[in-house]
């Protein structure tokens, strides 16, 4: 199917209450039945199927995989973000 661009993958949301301004700037895979594995810094990892049909992104041959793709309230992006930043001062997980 489509190609990565680069090494990197990034979701943006800036806060659970603007998930209508959910963008999936690299595209997650989903080769394993609509689900991907994601490992992580402190050694643990999690395996996540998705739910939303935006996350999966439908082979086009012989074309590039598009970026910075807006996907508005998108369950899946709100999962990523809160794996993948950086906890609020003063808070714990």
């Amino acid at each position: 199917p489509g190609s990565i661009n680069d090494a990197a993958f990034a979701v943006q949301i800036q806060h659970p209450h603007t998930m209508s301004q959910a963008r999936i700037i690299d595209f997650p895979a989903s080769y394993h039945n609509g689900a991907c594995g994601f490992s992580f810094a402190d050694g643990h990892s999690e395996i996540k199927k998705w739910v939303d049909n935006r996350t999966v992104e439908a082979p086009n041959y012989g074309q590039t995989i598009p970026l910075n793709v807006a996907s508005p309230n998108n369950p899946d992006v709100l999962w990523m973000s809160q794996r993948t930043s950086a906890l609020k001062p003063g808070k714990t997980r």
